[in-house]
């Protein structure tokens, strides 16, 4: 393959993937976990090169080697798709859903939102909360199966409804049942498990307040099994890419974005390790990880911890909240 680094387009990337540049260079690098090991893997836009570095050398051709693998498959889709994403693709008209029963395909497609300030109330706690963090980007919240990610996701698009903001939420797992979107009164809600239709949607996302993402891994998650090396690394890059959509509309629309994932799969990892959100390196577009753990289940109840996986306030683990959820709905207590 010979190699076309566009650095404009690389960097933005390199940086969500954890690399860093060498001061005085124009090379950019990322550095083994292992501390008894001297090895990274690097890109070196002055001499048009991707390489790992192993002791002393570079060496250039590594198929054995992930890392390396992964930043060789993110050059060679760049410099197929022109690292452009793809404005012209539309999004289906038929699997557009509105939150308001009763609504045209016309009204469907753009809802009218009510946003009277007179109707604002004080019931905008957990949205003040999340801004406090994040301010006007992207909040991750992950956990597993059944730690309360989606209510937490659902009671945080309740709450901004009421308060008089606008929401579009986006449900890539039918985790809202007929009852849980009928009380999303004057949102904007669209279901799709295709990745395309998500990729396409976050890149065209409209102008509110507030939108969710609920959940951006499982569609690929479902499916990476099957898929080849150089399949994975597409699928990785194109989630670099939706989190990159969402930081963007963040910052241009202000508003906030929370999106909803699962941990990466604990095959193949040491005893010792902590798993993280599904994506691996898509992690680090996100302003500040939150994780849900459930910490005691009842018939009548559940409750679950809120805490900060990766924040820039607060330390590893610090609870952000309580969160309970019983037959009366879902309650949040710092």
């Amino acid at each position: 393959m010979e190699v076309k680094l566009d650095k404009d387009k690389l960097v933005p990337i390199l940086e969500m993937m954890g690399y860093s540049t060498i001061p005085g260079t124009d090379v950019w690098k990322k550095a083994s976990e292992n501390l008894d090991e001297f090895v990274f893997w690097g890109v070196d836009f002055k001499k048009n090169e991707i390489f790992k570095w192993v002791e002393d050398h570079r060496e250039y051709d590594v198929p054995e080697d992930p890392v390396f693998m992964e930043l060789k498959i993110l050059v060679e889709n760049l410099n197929e798709q022109g690292g452009e994403p793809r404005s012209d693709e539309p999004i289906a008209d038929q699997s557009r859903e509105d939150c308001q029963e009763g609504s045209t395909k016309e009204e469907n497609a753009f809802p009218t939102y009510e946003n009277n300030d007179s109707q604002e109330n004080n019931s905008s706690q957990i949205r003040d909360l999340i801004h406090g963090y994040v301010g006007n980007d992207v909040l991750e919240v992950f956990g597993d199966t059944g730690s309360g990610k989606s209510k937490f996701a659902l009671t945080v698009a309740k709450e901004a409804i009421n308060s008089g903001k606008k929401v579009f939420y986006l449900d890539t797992e039918r985790n809202l049942t007929e009852a849980d979107i009928a009380g999303l009164k004057g949102c904007e809600y669209k279901y799709t498990p295709v990745i395309e239709e998500i990729d396409s949607i976050c890149q065209k996302l409209p102008a509110v307040d507030v939108v969710i993402v609920d959940s951006i891994g499982f569609p690929i998650l479902t499916s990476y099994a099957r898929l080849s090396v150089k399949q994975k690394g597409d699928a990785l890059l194109k989630l670099i890419a939706i989190f990159g959509d969402l930081k963007n509309w963040a910052y241009k629309n202000n508003g906030i974005v929370v999106v909803t994932n699962q941990p990466e799969s604990e095959f193949n990892k040491a005893p010792n390790h902590v798993l993280r959100p599904f994506g691996d390196k898509s992690q680090f577009a996100a302003k500040e990880i939150w994780k849900t753990e459930i910490v005691d289940r009842k018939p009548a109840y559940t409750n679950i911890r809120i805490s900060a996986f990766r924040s820039r306030s607060v330390g590893h683990r610090t609870k952000i909240t309580n969160m309970k959820i019983s037959s009366n709905g879902v309650e949040l207590k710092a």
